[in-house]
């Protein structure tokens, strides 16, 4: 019994779903709607937001057109509504703008996003999706709780608004464990308590020969003046990454039923395989 819970203890930790997450980075809180990539209506929806908003700068090369039929469009309502680079159903998604304008413009080509989505997990494209907000001091005027400092601008902007960022720090001296550790424990509580996305930082600083650690919480302040409720855009969101998903495994559905469908006959076969085995070995001794 114990063998067949530790077998089994991988699987069931990867369902698990995490709502934070620190790498090489601020730790994450995670608030936001996900959508299921059985949902054909919602990977529509996410088709239509990616090639207005995300084949401007970024490409997904891997991906033809015509493949979008998979998602109960016709090659007619592809034509007319997602195609605005070419006129050839069967090309691929390629970005609005040439590799050498945006390498000028932004310094970097934006990278390609056919398969961002097996790259980064949904819930952490999701997050940096929903994660910009209003900061004078950046090039672009944006910065982001997932990826600090990002060169990318808000291109969501005019859906989502111009959300601004709360931020709160919990200064404790490095030298008193009391303090510090008071400090570190009203930060947390602050970093959990959110209702929105926030970030959790550690800094420490010395001044005059001392240590200073700050503990520093970031929480999104949703925006209003948008085309779109925070609500509505946070839905949003998910269903790009829902199509995202899917442009970066268009086969992921069909190879789970195909997957289900070997292990229901698997089962139907293992009575009998045991009957076999049993009256292979009855008379060996």
């Amino acid at each position: 019994m114990k063998k067949a819970l530790f077998a089994a203890l991988p699987l069931v930790l990867s369902l698990c779903v995490t709502t934070a997450w620190a790498a090489g980075g601020p730790e994450i809180k995670i608030v936001g709607a996900t959508a299921s990539s059985t949902n054909v209506e919602s990977l529509q929806r996410g088709a239509r937001l990616f090639v207005n908003h995300c084949l401007n700068c970024h490409s997904a090369q891997f991906m033809r057109y015509n493949r979008l039929t998979d998602l109960k469009l016709t090659p007619e309502q592809i034509k007319q509504n997602l195609m605005f680079t070419t006129d050839k159903i069967g090309d691929t998604m390629n970005a609005a703008i040439s590799p050498k304008d945006a390498k000028e413009w932004f310094g970097a080509v934006p990278p390609d996003l056919s398969v961002m989505a097996r790259s980064y997990t949904a819930e952490r494209l999701g997050a940096y999706l929903r994660g910009f907000y209003v900061d004078p001091s950046r090039p672009t005027g944006w910065n982001n709780l997932v990826s600090p400092n990002i060169g990318m601008p808000h291109v969501m902007a005019e859906l989502q608004g111009n959300p601004t960022v709360k931020e709160t720090v919990f200064k404790a001296d490095g030298k008193d464990i009391r303090t510090t550790s008071d400090a570190y424990g009203r930060a947390r509580s602050a970093f959990i308590a959110s209702n929105t996305m926030a970030s959790f930082e550690t800094h420490v600083e010395k001044k005059d020969g001392k240590t200073e650690t700050h503990y520093i919480v970031r929480q999104l302040v949703p925006a209003t003046d948008g085309l779109m409720t925070p609500q509505q855009f946070d839905a949003a969101m998910a269903d790009l990454v829902n199509f995202m998903g899917y442009v970066s495994e268009p086969y992921r559905n069909q190879r789970v039923q195909i997957g289900i469908i070997v292990m229901l006959l698997l089962g139907l076969m293992l009575p009998a395989a045991y009957w076999l085995k049993k009256e292979y070995w009855k008379d060996v001794t």
